[in-house]
């Protein structure tokens, strides 16, 4: 599965819902205020950035920043995918 996070709170219910659907394995695309929280989120699978760099200096030094048509096909290869906006 894939989830798109743009949640800029580890703390928020929305957070919560999230980290309990999250399963090892699944991809984790940061977006927009998400890639505030990247760098504290408890990845077990692949995760990215959406987005041209330079990005906030919150984010994870060893995601790779990806472009919309990725994206994209990241969808089609993971499935299912959550979106996480707040």
């Amino acid at each position: 599965m894939l989830h798109l996070i743009a949640f800029d709170d580890l703390d928020s219910e929305q957070a919560r819902t999230c980290l309990a659907l999250y399963q090892p394995g699944d991809l984790c695309v940061f977006v927009d205020h998400g890639h505030l929280v990247a760098a504290e989120f408890p990845l077990q699978g692949p995760g990215y950035l959406l987005g041209e760099p330079p990005l906030p200096p919150a984010r994870r030094a060893d995601l790779e920043c990806i472009n919309y048509d990725r994206l994209v096909a990241l969808t089609a290869e993971y499935g299912p995918a959550t979106s996480w906006y707040s």
